[in-house]
């Protein structure tokens, strides 16, 4: 039951907010600082920010609605959410700067992999 609730608050989280980006990337302006200069990266942001959140979304959908993908899904949450934890931590260090965005993208990161590790090892030992 706790997976299938950390499933759906993944794909609540992830393919809303891709979304958002992918249909409005100026946002990101407000919320990151970033934004796009050209044409080019305004393409830029709503394939980073837009489709591939929204990929990383729906991959815990696809799970939650066909439990065979779950193993599937937790890989995938756990390399690509724990590849922007890393490299965020490490940015923030070698820059030397922590705004409140980067600080909940970090707890939001780092919580997600702790509980993506916890449920792959009760997956992978069929306690769920």
């Amino acid at each position: 039951m706790a997976l299938r609730f950390f499933l759906a608050y993944l794909a609540l989280v992830w393919t809303p907010y891709g979304a958002y980006c992918f249909l409005n990337p100026a946002i990101l302006e407000s919320f990151a600082g970033v934004a796009a200069q050209n044409a080019t990266a305004a393409v830029e942001l709503r394939a980073m920010y837009g489709g591939l959140q929204i990929a990383v979304g729906l991959s815990a959908l696809l799970a939650l609605l066909r439990p065979a993908f779950v193993a599937h899904a937790l890989y995938l949450q756990l390399f690509v959410v724990g590849g922007l934890a890393l490299s965020r931590s490490l940015a923030a260090a070698i820059d030397g700067h922590i705004s409140g965005y980067t600080i909940g993208a970090l707890a939001f990161e780092w919580s997600t992999v702790v509980l993506v590790l916890w449920f792959w090892q009760q997956v992978r030992y069929a306690r769920i």
